[in-house]
C-alpha cells in the first residue's frame, strides 16, 4: 500500500538516473510504497521528447496508486494561497494541489522543490527534501 507521493521533481532525476533519487525512489518502487497524482503524471510525462517515451512514462507511472484531490480541493487551495501570501509567499497553484493531495490522504510528500516547506507552513503536510 502507497504511503509516499513521489514528487515530479524526484521522477525526473530518478528518470535521468539522478543517484540520489534512484537510491531514494526504489525502495518505495519495490514495496509498493510510492504514489502518484494527476498533476505530477501530467507535469512527467509533458516533458516526454517522442511520442513512444511520453507512452512509455504514461504506463509506468500508470501502474503505480494514483492519489485523487479531496471534493473540496480549490476551496482549500484558495486559503492555503491567500494564508501563504499574507506571509510572503506566493506559491503555484499545481504546488497547493499537490500538497493538499498528500496531506487529505496521509501520505509523505517525496520532493526536492523546497517550495513545499513553506507551503507546510500552512498545510498540515509531511515534507521530505533530499
Amino acid at each position: 500500500m502507497s504511503d509516499v507521493l513521489v514528487d515530479t521533481s524526484v521522477w525526473i532525476d530518478f528518470f535521468r538516473g539522478d543517484r540520489q533519487a534512484v537510491a531514494r525512489l526504489d525502495p518505495l518502487l519495490r514495496d509498493d510504497r510510492a504514489a502518484v497524482s494527476g498533476p505530477i503524471v501530467a507535469e512527467v510525462t509533458s516533458g516526454a521528447r517522442t511520442p513512444g517515451a511520453f507512452q512509455q512514462l504514461r504506463a509506468r507511472l500508470g501502474a503505480l496508486a494514483t492519489l485523487e484531490p479531496p471534493p473540496d480541493l480549490w476551496d482549500r487551495v484558495a486559503a492555503a494561497r491567500f494564508s501563504l501570501a499574507r506571509q510572503g509567499t506566493q506559491a503555484h497553484l499545481v504546488d497547493l494541489l499537490i500538497a493538499l493531495t498528500a496531506s487529505t490522504a496521509g501520505h509523505t510528500l517525496l520532493t526536492r522543490d523546497r517550495d513545499f516547506s513553506g507551503i507546510a507552513q500552512v498545510v498540515p503536510l509531511d515534507v521530505e527534501l533530499f
